[in-house]
Protein backbone atom coordinates (compact mmCIF):
# COMPACT_ATOMS: atom_id res chain seq x y z
CA UNK A 1 0.00 0.00 0.00
CA UNK A 2 1.46 3.00 -0.59
CA UNK A 3 1.92 5.55 1.58
CA UNK A 4 1.84 9.82 0.99
CA UNK A 5 4.48 11.58 3.56
CA UNK A 6 4.18 14.37 5.54
CA UNK A 7 4.10 17.86 2.47
CA UNK A 8 4.67 21.02 3.61
CA UNK A 9 5.91 24.86 2.19
CA UNK A 10 7.72 27.47 4.25
CA UNK A 11 7.66 30.91 3.17
CA UNK A 12 11.49 31.66 3.99
CA UNK A 13 10.21 34.14 7.10
CA UNK A 14 9.31 36.55 3.78
CA UNK A 15 5.91 37.35 4.92
CA UNK A 16 6.99 38.99 7.64
CA UNK A 17 9.24 41.26 6.20
CA UNK A 18 9.02 45.02 6.60
CA UNK A 19 7.55 46.82 3.67
CA UNK A 20 10.60 48.65 3.22
CA UNK A 21 12.75 44.96 2.23
CA UNK A 22 12.22 43.76 -1.11
CA UNK A 23 11.18 39.85 -1.95
CA UNK A 24 15.68 39.85 -2.90
CA UNK A 25 16.93 40.60 0.13
CA UNK A 26 15.78 37.25 1.82
CA UNK A 27 18.88 35.68 0.51
CA UNK A 28 20.73 38.43 1.14
CA UNK A 29 19.94 38.62 4.53
CA UNK A 30 20.87 34.79 5.43
CA UNK A 31 24.00 34.14 2.38
CA UNK A 32 27.23 33.84 3.39
CA UNK A 33 28.27 35.30 0.64
CA UNK A 34 28.62 34.83 -3.01
CA UNK A 35 27.51 36.51 -6.66
CA UNK A 36 23.71 35.72 -8.32
CA UNK A 37 23.80 34.81 -11.98
CA UNK A 38 22.95 37.90 -13.81
CA UNK A 39 20.57 35.53 -16.40
CA UNK A 40 16.93 36.13 -16.25
CA UNK A 41 15.68 34.61 -19.38
CA UNK A 42 14.06 31.21 -20.41
CA UNK A 43 11.35 29.06 -19.37
CA UNK A 44 11.71 26.91 -16.35
CA UNK A 45 9.44 24.52 -18.07
CA UNK A 46 12.40 24.25 -20.49
CA UNK A 47 15.16 21.74 -19.76
CA UNK A 48 18.51 23.32 -19.20
CA UNK A 49 20.15 22.08 -22.29
CA UNK A 50 17.82 24.92 -24.37
CA UNK A 51 17.35 27.36 -21.78
CA UNK A 52 19.49 29.50 -19.61
CA UNK A 53 20.42 29.19 -16.38
CA UNK A 54 18.07 31.24 -13.55
CA UNK A 55 19.19 33.84 -11.45
CA UNK A 56 20.71 32.14 -8.19
CA UNK A 57 23.17 32.84 -5.34
CA UNK A 58 25.77 30.49 -5.22
CA UNK A 59 27.74 28.91 -1.90
CA UNK A 60 30.55 28.42 -1.27
CA UNK A 61 31.55 24.36 -0.23
CA UNK A 62 34.89 23.60 1.77
CA UNK A 63 35.73 20.44 0.13
CA UNK A 64 38.26 19.19 2.74
CA UNK A 65 35.13 18.87 4.92
CA UNK A 66 32.86 17.38 2.69
CA UNK A 67 33.17 14.17 -0.24
CA UNK A 68 31.61 15.67 -3.55
CA UNK A 69 32.38 12.23 -5.13
CA UNK A 70 30.01 10.70 -2.47
CA UNK A 71 27.31 13.55 -1.98
CA UNK A 72 27.23 15.33 -5.38
CA UNK A 73 25.20 12.64 -7.15
CA UNK A 74 23.09 15.14 -9.31
CA UNK A 75 26.18 16.98 -11.13
CA UNK A 76 26.61 15.08 -14.28
CA UNK A 77 22.76 14.86 -14.99
CA UNK A 78 21.56 16.77 -18.13
CA UNK A 79 17.77 17.40 -16.88
CA UNK A 80 18.72 19.92 -13.67
CA UNK A 81 20.01 23.38 -13.95
CA UNK A 82 23.32 24.26 -11.69
CA UNK A 83 21.15 25.08 -8.73
CA UNK A 84 18.75 22.38 -8.39
CA UNK A 85 22.12 20.35 -8.66
CA UNK A 86 23.02 22.50 -5.80
CA UNK A 87 20.09 21.41 -3.92
CA UNK A 88 20.44 18.05 -3.87
CA UNK A 89 23.99 18.53 -2.36
CA UNK A 90 23.00 20.26 0.25
CA UNK A 91 20.33 17.99 1.37
CA UNK A 92 23.14 15.08 0.96
CA UNK A 93 25.56 17.25 3.11
CA UNK A 94 23.10 17.50 5.98
CA UNK A 95 21.59 13.84 5.83
CA UNK A 96 25.47 12.64 5.12
CA UNK A 97 26.65 14.40 8.55
CA UNK A 98 23.77 16.78 10.22
CA UNK A 99 25.90 17.28 13.04
CA UNK A 100 28.64 18.89 11.45
CA UNK A 101 25.64 20.76 8.71
CA UNK A 102 24.21 22.15 11.83
CA UNK A 103 27.56 23.16 13.46
CA UNK A 104 28.44 25.19 10.20
CA UNK A 105 25.62 25.94 8.73
CA UNK A 106 22.94 26.51 11.05
CA UNK A 107 24.43 27.43 14.76
CA UNK A 108 25.87 30.57 13.48
CA UNK A 109 23.25 32.31 12.58
CA UNK A 110 21.91 32.09 16.42
CA UNK A 111 23.69 35.01 17.26
CA UNK A 112 22.09 37.21 14.44
CA UNK A 113 19.25 37.55 16.45
CA UNK A 114 17.70 40.32 18.39
CA UNK A 115 14.39 38.87 19.72
CA UNK A 116 12.44 37.24 16.77
CA UNK A 117 14.09 39.93 14.42
CA UNK A 118 16.91 37.82 12.47
CA UNK A 119 20.05 40.23 11.17
CA UNK A 120 18.46 43.51 12.05
CA UNK A 121 15.66 43.36 9.12
CA UNK A 122 13.71 40.06 8.81
CA UNK A 123 11.09 39.26 11.58
CA UNK A 124 10.70 35.96 11.84
CA UNK A 125 8.11 33.77 14.11
CA UNK A 126 10.24 31.69 16.75
CA UNK A 127 13.41 33.69 16.40
CA UNK A 128 16.68 32.05 17.72
CA UNK A 129 14.83 29.17 19.82
CA UNK A 130 13.85 27.76 16.56
CA UNK A 131 17.36 27.48 15.31
CA UNK A 132 18.70 26.50 18.54
CA UNK A 133 16.05 23.56 18.99
CA UNK A 134 16.96 22.43 14.78
CA UNK A 135 20.70 22.19 15.92
CA UNK A 136 19.30 19.93 18.98
CA UNK A 137 17.64 17.88 16.56
CA UNK A 138 20.55 17.86 13.61
CA UNK A 139 22.95 16.66 16.64
CA UNK A 140 20.67 13.62 17.65
CA UNK A 141 20.44 12.54 13.84
CA UNK A 142 22.13 9.40 12.34
CA UNK A 143 23.88 9.48 9.08
CA UNK A 144 21.49 8.55 6.77
CA UNK A 145 22.05 7.71 3.00
CA UNK A 146 22.36 10.03 0.24
CA UNK A 147 19.75 11.00 -1.82
CA UNK A 148 19.73 9.67 -5.71
CA UNK A 149 18.26 12.03 -8.38
CA UNK A 150 15.49 11.36 -10.46
CA UNK A 151 14.49 12.50 -13.44
CA UNK A 152 10.64 11.70 -13.50
CA UNK A 153 10.76 13.22 -10.14
CA UNK A 154 12.33 16.26 -11.32
CA UNK A 155 9.83 16.64 -14.16
CA UNK A 156 6.97 16.42 -11.74
CA UNK A 157 8.49 19.42 -9.62
CA UNK A 158 9.65 21.53 -12.46
CA UNK A 159 5.75 21.24 -13.56
CA UNK A 160 4.60 22.70 -10.37
CA UNK A 161 7.90 25.26 -10.24
CA UNK A 162 7.25 26.66 -13.58
CA UNK A 163 3.41 26.99 -13.57
CA UNK A 164 3.02 28.33 -10.37
CA UNK A 165 5.82 30.81 -10.36
CA UNK A 166 4.12 32.53 -13.17
CA UNK A 167 1.19 33.41 -10.44
CA UNK A 168 1.40 34.60 -6.63
CA UNK A 169 -0.30 31.34 -5.47
CA UNK A 170 1.47 29.30 -2.69
CA UNK A 171 1.23 25.97 -1.83
CA UNK A 172 0.95 22.12 -2.96
CA UNK A 173 -2.04 22.50 -6.02
CA UNK A 174 -0.84 23.30 -9.09
CA UNK A 175 -2.82 25.44 -11.33
CA UNK A 176 -3.85 22.45 -13.33
CA UNK A 177 -6.01 21.26 -9.82
CA UNK A 178 -3.19 18.56 -9.34
CA UNK A 179 -1.80 17.64 -6.23
CA UNK A 180 1.91 16.37 -5.58
CA UNK A 181 1.48 12.63 -5.78
CA UNK A 182 -0.58 12.76 -8.87
CA UNK A 183 2.17 14.75 -10.74
CA UNK A 184 4.79 12.26 -9.61
CA UNK A 185 2.85 9.43 -10.89
CA UNK A 186 2.72 11.28 -14.24
CA UNK A 187 5.96 10.12 -14.73
CA UNK A 188 6.66 6.89 -12.55
CA UNK A 189 5.22 5.25 -10.09
CA UNK A 190 5.67 4.78 -6.21
CA UNK A 191 5.29 3.47 -2.65
CA UNK A 192 6.34 6.11 -0.36
CA UNK A 193 6.70 10.33 -1.56
CA UNK A 194 6.52 13.77 -0.03
CA UNK A 195 7.19 16.85 -1.18
CA UNK A 196 8.98 20.35 -0.15
CA UNK A 197 8.05 23.83 -1.50
CA UNK A 198 10.33 26.90 -0.59
CA UNK A 199 9.26 30.58 -1.43
CA UNK A 200 11.85 33.24 -1.45
CA UNK A 201 15.13 31.49 -1.03
CA UNK A 202 17.95 32.09 -4.10
CA UNK A 203 20.49 29.66 -2.48
CA UNK A 204 21.00 25.94 -2.68
CA UNK A 205 22.08 26.32 1.23
CA UNK A 206 19.41 28.87 2.22
CA UNK A 207 16.17 26.64 0.37
CA UNK A 208 17.93 23.58 2.45
CA UNK A 209 18.55 25.28 5.96
CA UNK A 210 14.93 27.38 5.85
CA UNK A 211 13.61 24.44 5.64
CA UNK A 212 15.15 21.95 8.52
CA UNK A 213 14.89 25.19 10.59
CA UNK A 214 11.25 25.47 9.64
CA UNK A 215 10.32 28.25 11.46
CA UNK A 216 6.55 28.53 12.21
CA UNK A 217 5.74 25.51 11.50
CA UNK A 218 4.28 23.33 14.01
CA UNK A 219 4.73 19.49 12.29
CA UNK A 220 8.94 20.10 11.12
CA UNK A 221 7.17 18.76 8.16
CA UNK A 222 10.13 19.72 5.81
CA UNK A 223 12.33 18.83 8.12
CA UNK A 224 11.32 15.76 8.06
CA UNK A 225 11.03 14.94 4.96
CA UNK A 226 14.57 16.13 4.20
CA UNK A 227 15.88 13.79 7.07
CA UNK A 228 13.29 11.18 5.86
CA UNK A 229 15.21 7.74 5.62
CA UNK A 230 12.52 6.67 3.94
CA UNK A 231 13.06 8.65 0.91
CA UNK A 232 16.14 7.24 -1.60
CA UNK A 233 15.49 9.88 -4.21
CA UNK A 234 14.26 13.62 -5.21
CA UNK A 235 13.73 15.40 -7.74
CA UNK A 236 14.22 19.76 -8.12
CA UNK A 237 12.37 22.16 -9.64
CA UNK A 238 13.54 26.20 -9.31
CA UNK A 239 12.21 29.44 -10.61
CA UNK A 240 13.01 32.71 -10.47
CA UNK A 241 10.25 34.57 -11.49
CA UNK A 242 7.06 33.65 -8.90
CA UNK A 243 5.51 37.23 -8.36
CA UNK A 244 4.94 37.22 -4.91
CA UNK A 245 8.44 36.19 -3.76
CA UNK A 246 10.46 36.10 -6.63
CA UNK A 247 11.97 32.45 -5.96
CA UNK A 248 10.27 29.34 -5.41
CA UNK A 249 11.57 25.69 -5.15
CA UNK A 250 9.79 21.94 -5.64
CA UNK A 251 11.64 19.21 -3.65
CA UNK A 252 9.74 15.87 -4.44
CA UNK A 253 10.96 12.85 -2.34
CA UNK A 254 10.30 9.18 -2.98
CA UNK A 255 11.39 5.59 -1.67
CA UNK A 256 12.31 3.09 -4.58
CA UNK A 257 10.68 5.59 -7.67
CA UNK A 258 10.34 3.24 -10.72
CA UNK A 259 10.73 6.01 -13.80
CA UNK A 260 7.88 5.36 -16.72
CA UNK A 261 9.97 3.94 -19.80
Amino acid sequence: MKTKSIFAITIAAALALTSCETMDSIAELFSGGGSVSQQTNGSQADSPSNAKEPRYTKDKIDESVWDLSKLDTARNVDYMYEVEKNVILEMNMARSNPKKYAELYIEPRTKRFSGNIYNGKLMTQEGAAVVKECVSFMNTQRALPVLKPSKGLTQAAKDHSSTQSLTNQVGHAGTDGSDPFERMERYGSFMTAGENIDYGCSSAREIVVSLLVDDGVKSRGHRKNIMNKNFTTAGVGYADKHKAFNYMCVIDYSGEYKEKE
